[in-house]
């Protein structure tokens, strides 16, 4: 018994529904035989709660506890003073404190295990981590991956076991079930695609193949740590400063290797949304910003590969770590040399200052600061922040500009000069021709351009086998068959029923594979491209491209910020098996674009005069309309080498997805 590992196993959780959610899913995901049933056999085992007085009952009354009690001893640490509404980062970290100082004189003598409440282990994950601890490992740290939740719940809770109240989920198909229901955070900062991107690059992922994803971590979580030293006051957050304070030696050791544990993180699909945005991120931008907040740990840490993956290693493998570390090396170059110590770290010290205004608002001092919260100078809150979230306004519902009707016939006598000047307007609208094919002045030469790529893309459109999927009102369901070679043309809407299921599709489906897809979706209608190419996935041969086009029609009308919110659609847009294919985005648009269409717009209201009062600003609009053309045609030539950039306001976007030869779609998830 001496030579036993003394392990205590701490979570931090309280309310009513984040304990039916930790019943339903993670807790069962603990009690698989490779994990807690497992540590409580070979160790000392000893469960510590953190909770709110109130919340106890709840635990004692779900059945699944008792099971939990016949394997170690279940213990509550109280946490009342420490729960605050909206600053959880805090009471978390004053909670895990909480916890170790409860050991007392054995904090060094204890293996400390955290474990987050919505966080969900693969079957045998701990059994890998007391393998590490009895090779005397200090500190272990272990990668998680963010899940959305909405998705994600469903399969998980399907694979609970009432007989046994387990999930016992090996950590390959776990890996699947999360790359399928990936959060998009984790794609923004995923930098292997340039569609979407993050403000915030805590980590940072590449794409190896449908089964593979390779990550480096400057924010990794402290699964477990046996104190070389007694906690002293709480200086910094736990994923911040609990490894320098507790393991002043900097040993640390990192399962890199899903096979041997993975956790899944699940969280709302709507956390930290606010930092998406479309496009891509460079390294310099990525640098300023870790150099921000980035300490020596969170350095050394993010040296190390992360490997995650649902099937055999990748023949690529060693490719994407080349890939990583010059990536990572160059972002530490391009850092400044000292990095941020982590006592008192500007987000814990505004943290706290946070957490006491919640905590003590209205109350008078002095205030009962608990136990573990150091006592010192402390600065002020930041004076003039404000959090504000993006406006989404509904996109507007007016349809394209109408088309002037042609006058009727009239006998030759009766020619005029109203006559001529709308023969006139009518050649200038054929000489500006449709989408793709306008000229450098045309307000939709820049989106048109995204469509030109495309077809420069598939090099010889008439050798393969392309099919089209349009709207019959679009323009490119005719131009587009005289640029390249379509075998079948389909509408959106037979892949999407009334109520936003899949449709049946027999009778569109058709026979054979196609080398390129080339999908036309409205800004309407972008909810639906998910579901739109997954149905598709199949019909694409492996090396065949899918492309995307969504337009954002009369985007210059629409007050709000299609670039932000676009965004907000990844998990809308890419197909659940997106890791399987090489994404590659351009956008159109911008402000200056969209003041000029709005500038052309308020001329053409003056083309056609109600009355001869009003020829005066005809004779102006058509003087002017030649400068705002002009203009136009400077700021498209201006942007055209620039489309993989996405700028405010886009006004369109197209996503070409190239599918790599590994590439089978699995079942749906969820």
């Amino acid at each position: 018994m001496a030579d036993r590992l003394k392990i205590r196993f701490m979570t931090v959780i309280w309310g009513s529904r984040y304990i039916e959610e930790f019943v339903l899913v993670s807790l069962p995901s603990y009690l698989a035989p490779g994990n807690l049933p497992y540590v409580a056999a070979e160790t000392d085992l000893e469960v510590v709660i953190m909770t709110s007085r109130d919340s106890v009952h709840k635990f004692t009354e779900k059945p699944i506890f008792d099971r939990l009690r016949t394997l170690c001893p279940v213990r509550y640490i109280f946490i009342d003073d420490l729960i605050t509404t909206g600053n959880y980062g805090v009471t978390l970290t004053l909670a895990y404190a909480r916890g170790i100082l409860d050991a007392g004189a054995e904090q060094t003598n204890t293996n400390f295990v955290f474990m987050n409440a919505d966080f969900v282990l693969a079957d045998g994950s701990l059994k890998t981590l007391v393998g590490k601890l009895r090779d005397g490992e200090r500190c272990v740290m272990a990668p998680s991956l963010r899940v959305v939740s909405e998705t994600a719940l469903p399969p998980l809770k399907r694979a609970y076991d009432a007989s046994t109240e387990t999930l016992a989920m090996p950590p390959r198909s776990m890996v699947r079930l999360s790359f399928d229901n990936l959060h998009p955070t984790v794609i923004g900062k995923t930098i292997s695609q340039n569609f979407i991107t993050c403000q915030n690059h805590n980590q940072i992922y590449w794409q190896v193949d449908d089964d593979t994803l390779l990550g480096r971590y400057h924010l990794i979580f402290m699964l477990a740590i046996k104190p070389e030293v007694p906690m002293g006051p709480i200086n910094s957050y736990c994923d911040y400063g609990f490894v320098p304070e507790l393991v002043p030696s900097g040993q640390f050791t990192i399962i890199d290797d899903s096979d041997d544990f993975f956790m899944l993180e699940v969280q709302p699909a709507s956390q930290e949304r606010q930092f998406l945005h479309c496009g891509t991120s460079t390294p310099h931008e990525i640098a300023n910003e870790l150099a921000g907040w980035t300490t020596n740990e969170h350095r050394r840490f993010a040296t190390r590969d992360v490997v995650f993956r649902s099937g055999e290693a990748s023949a690529r493998l060693d490719e994407v770590r080349g890939q990583a570390r010059d990536y990572v090396e160059e972002l530490h170059r391009l850092m400044p040399a000292q990095a941020l110590d982590h006592v008192e770290h500007f987000y814990w010290m505004f943290g706290m200052q946070a957490w006491k205004s919640l905590k003590f608002s209205g109350t008078p001092e002095p205030w009962v600061l608990p136990p573990e919260v150091r006592v010192g100078n402390e600065p002020e809150p930041p004076q003039g922040e404000s959090l504000t979230e993006t406006s989404i306004s509904p996109e507007s519902m007016a349809g394209p500009e109408p088309e002037p009707e042609h006058p009727r016939p009239q006998p030759r006598r009766q020619i005029t000069l109203s006559y001529l000047y709308l023969e006139l307007i009518n050649f200038v609208r054929m000489r500006a021709g449709q989408i793709p094919n306008v000229p450098l002045w045309h307000y939709l030469w820049l989106d048109s351009q995204l469509v030109q790529w495309w077809l420069e893309k598939i090099n010889t459109p008439l050798q393969g086998r392309n099919l089209l999927v349009c709207e019959k009102a679009n323009p490119l369901r005719t131009t587009l068959p005289h640029l390249a070679a379509f075998e079948n043309t389909i509408e959106p809407d037979n892949f999407v029923n009334p109520d936003g299921e899949l449709a049946d599709l027999k009778g569109v489906t058709t026979t054979g594979l196609y080398d390129s897809i080339f999908v036309m979706i409205r800004r309407a209608n972008v909810m639906q491209t998910r579901k739109i190419l997954e149905s598709l996935e199949p019909m694409a041969k492996p090396g065949g491209s899918i492309a995307v086009f969504i337009q954002h029609e009369n985007s210059e009308t629409d007050p709000s910020n299609f670039s932000l919110e676009l965004a907000q659609y990844t998990d809308e847009v890419l197909p659940r098996h997106w890791l399987g294919y090489r994404l590659d985005a351009r956008f159109a648009g911008g402000l200056t674009k969209r003041r000029l269409r709005l500038i052309e717009r308020s001329l053409f209201r003056h083309l056609w005069p109600s009355s001869h009062r009003r020829l005066p600003f005809l004779a102006a609009a058509v003087i002017l309309w030649p400068a705002v053309a002009a203009m136009t045609a400077i700021n498209n030539w201006r942007l055209h080498d620039k489309l993989e950039s996405c700028p405010p306001y886009c006004s369109s976007a197209l996503l070409s997805m190239t599918k790599t030869a590994r590439s089978q779609p699995g079942a749906i998830q969820g």
